[in-house]
């Protein structure tokens, strides 16, 4: 009988471990996708978004024009896409909370943040932003699969 106690508690035991393990994952993944929510939502961010979207850049000329603040805001805000691109390629987040609130804003800001891109490119040599990339790639798929009514 004892034997039967035993093996019984450590069933439980490992079953309880593995409950606590996949609940605390959980809970990272919704905690980090919290605080990086904040971060985007921020200030400079915010304002990056805003003037991306809120003006049409075609080439560097157009870059150059900008005031130091607000160029400093955009690469803010496309850093920051790119890190969200990184944390979700890596398996740190939930891509359905990411897809829900960040992927259609991450698709428009990539596209009217074009010229920044490939002039970071040329003066880089290397990819700029291959994070931010990716998470527009799997944002366009996600959105096409998950439109209302579809």
């Amino acid at each position: 009988m004892l034997p039967a106690v035993s093996i019984v508690l450590s069933i439980v035991a490992v079953g309880f471990s593995v409950y606590v393990f996949f609940d605390g994952r959980r809970r990272y993944k919704r905690d980090l996708f919290l605080k990086i929510h904040q971060v985007l939502i921020g200030e400079g961010q915010y304002r990056g978004r805003q003037l991306l979207n809120a003006r049409e850049f075609t080439d560097e000329a157009d870059i150059l024009r900008l005031e130091p603040e607000e160029r400093a805001n955009i690469s803010l805000a496309i850093g920051s896409f790119d890190t969200l691109g990184l944390y979700l390629r890596h398996g740190y987040l939930y891509k359905a909370y990411v897809m829900g609130m960040w992927g259609d804003p991450a698709v428009r800001a990539w596209r009217a943040a074009a010229p920044f891109i490939a002039c970071r490119q040329r003066l880089s040599g290397t990819t700029a932003y291959p994070y931010f990339e990716s998470l527009v790639r799997e944002a366009e798929r996600y959105l096409d699969t998950h439109k209302p009514g579809a």
